[in-house]
């Protein structure tokens, strides 16, 4: 090979790498683009009916009550949709779980902080409303990853 052809090989690749870009940052724009796919699944109706009809058995609920469980409802649902692919890949429902413990727990004890001047004996309510979304994520998840959709 003639020392031009190789010049002009090595230029072409420093033109090409010109551009430099964090990991952290590439990870954080795909976990935001996931998360979008994820939420078209889900319409904002059903969420305040679900969450209307789950508490109103325990509570009267309040603008704010509302709010607040609306939020914790869609971040459980994300983690669920996110670690849905465990799933698809083998692993048990269980082990997922075990995978995610520290997200899914706080999730329960925010919930909880809010529930607690309600009564004391909010944790398990918390815990069964977490967990319905956490599944909801999980099964959403797994047919977006059946249908292969993005």
């Amino acid at each position: 090979m003639s020392p031009f052809f190789m010049r002009t090989i090595c230029m072409r690749r420093d033109k090409k790498l010109g551009i430099l870009t964090s990991f952290t940052a590439k990870k954080i724009e795909k976990q935001l683009t996931d998360e979008r796919n994820a939420l078209r699944d889900l319409s904002y109706r059903e969420l305040w009916q679900r969450m209307r009809t789950y508490w109103q058995r325990y509570i009267i609920v309040s603008e704010c009550i509302e709010t607040i469980c609306i939020d914790v409802a869609i971040e459980a649902y994300l983690i669920g949709a996110h670690y849905s692919r465990f799933i698809h890949y083998g692993e048990s429902m269980e082990t997922v779980r075990r995978r995610c413990i520290d997200e899914y727990m706080q999730l329960i004890y925010e919930l909880y902080e809010h529930m607690k001047e309600y009564g004391e004996d909010m944790y398990d309510a918390c815990a069964r409303y977490i967990d319905g979304w956490w599944k909801e994520g999980i099964e959403k998840g797994m047919r977006r990853l059946r249908l292969r959709l993005k």
